[in-house]
């Protein structure tokens, strides 16, 4: 498993099939945009994009050929107005964060683009909300796209309303499997790029709850590229401010290259610090989610 300069970009450039797999994160998922810039500049071409939550959306402007217009699509985003109290009668929420993605998602994504046979395939991570099992689906093979992206971001209080994907209903795909990076060898990958938004500072990888320190197999470990920040990403969970998140999608792009060429930057030692209420609250977020999903 590379995270530093062990020839990580040359393992890509002569892979046959190159996957690349974006973890949830909410916010923190900004970072991937600047590594999927780096990793389309330098030449790696994926052929196969998996993503969870937050992560599903980069995962479908990749797959569509629109990466370069990621930023863009956050930018539109976060300058959306986040709260609606007249939401409560239609989503029994404040938040409009489901409004704001099917918006952002039509102009950047597009469902008849991720159904062209042109675009990359696209597999999002969801946890059925019956057994809370983690589950794969393509994106070309629901009927509406943009309701299994929802689906893999539910997670109360921001959504209330998770969407039916064929008579089934789910949740936010981070709670039972973060990291589904064997799907993408499943599909014929031969080499596969992880981008987490865990800090390398704080532990390993973090799969689901009650896995926070997941190691990848040795039977697969050569074939894996980790690409994630050294410390926790300074940038709140649900960020609305656009310079906070740019400010993150550089980091992303420095930290790509640390991992791929060797270079070291000095950018990349920001952290966030964490302040002790705001952490509780957080936890208790992730407390009620899984409770939600149970």
């Amino acid at each position: 498993m590379s995270e530093g300069s062990d020839d990580g970009l040359g393992r890509l450039l002569s892979a046959r099939r190159v996957g690349v797999v974006l973890s949830g994160g909410s916010s923190r998922c900004a970072f991937q945009v600047g590594v999927i810039e780096e990793l389309l500049g330098l030449g790696v071409r994926p052929g196969l994009a998996v993503g969870v939550s937050a992560g599903a959306w980069n995962g479908a402007a990749l797959a569509v050929g629109n990466a370069h217009r990621l930023r863009y699509y956050w930018r539109c985003f976060v300058r959306m107005p986040s709260v609606d109290l007249s939401n409560m009668l239609r989503e029994r929420s404040p938040f409009r964060y489901a409004e704001m993605h099917r918006r952002s998602f039509a102009r950047y994504v597009g469902a008849g683009a991720l159904a062209s046979p042109d675009a990359l395939p696209l597999w999002v991570a969801v946890t059925r909300l019956r057994d809370r099992a983690p589950v794969l689906l393509s994106a070309r093979e629901v009927e509406r796209p943009v309701d299994l992206l929802l689906a893999s971001n539910y997670l109360p209080p921001f959504y209330t309303l998770p969407p039916a994907i064929g008579g089934e209903r789910y949740a936010d795909g981070a709670l039972s499997d973060n990291l589904p990076y064997e799907k993408a060898f499943d599909e014929g990958c031969d080499a596969v790029v992880i981008v987490a938004t865990k800090g390398e500072s704080v532990g390993g990888l973090g799969r689901r709850l009650g896995e926070p320190e997941h190691a990848i197999p040795e039977r697969l470990s050569g074939r894996v590229v980790v690409i994630r920040p050294r410390h926790p990403l300074p940038v709140a969970f649900a960020a609305r401010s656009w310079s906070e998140v740019e400010r993150v999608m550089d980091l992303g792009r420095l930290r790509a290259r640390e991992v791929l060429l060797g270079e070291r930057w000095p950018e990349t030692d920001v952290r966030r610090v964490v302040r002790p209420a705001r952490q509780l609250l957080w936890k208790a977020v992730h407390r009620v989610a899984a409770l939600r999903a149970a």
